[in-house]
């Protein structure tokens, strides 16, 4: 077996109340559960008629505990016992080589999550990137953690690029979202996107940032109403169709050329589902003969190029192996979501005994090569 990368494992850790990040900032912090339901259903239930909004303490049920307790340590620091697995680096690494991960990108814990609320104050950002940074210093080959960037400052996303970096971090958030009033694919935004594959570092749009919209009366259904499902309802059309918005990111960079243009930038895709892929992958490819195209690869290529999904089965997605893989070999990568409720601590063995039925070499790529090949074509591949 060929390298195996982990793209979407957390960094989850007992917060005191005098480390926290966002010290400095708590009077406009929200509640543990006002912080939950804004994550869980915020899209939606932010435009929900006033009158007809549940408690945000309705939805905490819905998240799995470990996740619960990673909001409690976010928003009530040193109040609350963690209830997810309390590992230091040296952990870390023990657990990737159990399970055979060489290589673990870290997503910010849900702290991380509280930027929503702290716009317009990029120390915020750089304070968050600290936070993990500092603690995985000196495990960066192998441990590498997932930057965060100014979502409307180009010239301070690609300072702190450049600065984290420099702390061992390889990849990066983004929205999926305008940039400060501009398609992600606006050819204004190529710096950032040649910072990005200069530096070699991928970008990551994971669920949590590709809000979708409910505005224009879509979001005024009655939930208050004895004749409606009510707030289970809620949650589930708040959560049904989230890759709409991963759409329009990817759409909107492929059809501006933003990949034609940075054709070794990596888009990967976390935990925003991998259902719709193959109906996309299709679609772009019949508007493949619609007129000319600047690249030499068609449109629907560009898109295999330059994107990457990862799957996950706790949150309902297919076993990629049994069908999908077969079909888009290139696009699909591996990753556990550790110690998340809907991770897996062993996610290796999750996907037996399809691994090993599955051609050598394709199950080669889904475990790490199809990422390994994104660093090394940008000059700066994964150490072994």
């Amino acid at each position: 077996m060929s390298v195996v990368i982990d793209v979407d494992a957390h960094f989850d850790v007992p917060i005191a109340a005098d480390e926290h990040p966002f010290l400095r900032y708590r009077e406009r912090l929200p509640g543990r559960e006002q912080f939950i339901a804004d994550n869980l259903v915020g899209d939606l239930l932010s435009q929900v008629p006033v009158g007809s909004r549940p408690d945000p303490a309705t939805f905490v049920p819905f998240l799995p505990d470990s996740n619960a307790s990673s909001a409690e340590q976010a928003t009530r620091p040193g109040e609350y016992a963690p209830r997810f697995p309390i590992l230091t680096p040296e952990d870390r690494l023990a657990w990737a080589d159990e399970v055979g991960i060489d290589h673990v990108f870290f997503n910010p814990g849900g702290y991380a999550f509280l930027l929503q609320y702290l716009e317009g104050e990029p120390d915020a950002i750089t304070a968050c990137n600290d936070f993990m940074a500092d603690r995985l210093e000196g495990f960066t080959d192998r441990l590498i953690p997932v930057a965060l960037i100014d979502w409307n400052d180009l010239d301070r996303a690609i300072a702190e690029l450049q600065r984290m970096r420099a702390r061992g971090s390889r990849a990066f958030w983004i929205k999926s979202t305008p940039f400060a009033g501009m398609s992600p694919g606006h050819p204004d935004l190529d710096p950032l996107w040649k910072t990005a594959t200069d530096l070699g570092m991928v970008a990551i749009l994971h669920v949590g940032n590709a809000p979708m919209r409910f505005d224009g009366g879509w979001a005024n259904a009655g939930w208050e109403s004895p004749d409606s499902p009510g707030a289970y309802s809620l949650f589930r059309y708040a959560n049904a169709f989230r890759n709409h918005s991963a759409e329009m990111m990817l759409g909107s960079m492929l059809y501006a050329g933003a990949f034609t243009r940075n054709p070794t930038l990596t888009v990967i895709a976390e935990e925003l589902g991998v259902a719709w892929l193959p109906h996309f992958v299709q679609r772009i490819q019949s508007l493949d003969p619609a007129g000319p195209w600047p690249g030499e690869l068609s449109p629907s290529e560009t898109l295999l190029n330059n994107v990457r999904s990862s799957p996950l089965l706790g949150l309902g997605d297919p076993n990629v192996l049994d069908g999908l893989i077969d079909e888009l070999p290139g696009l699909f990568v591996f990753s556990s979501d550790y110690s998340h409720g809907e991770g897996n601590p062993d996610p290796v063995a999750l996907y037996e005994p399809q691994l090993s039925a599955i051609d050598p070499a394709v199950r080669d790529q889904f475990l790490g090569e199809n990422i390994a090949s994104c660093f090394a074509r940008m000059g700066d591949a994964l150490k072994a």
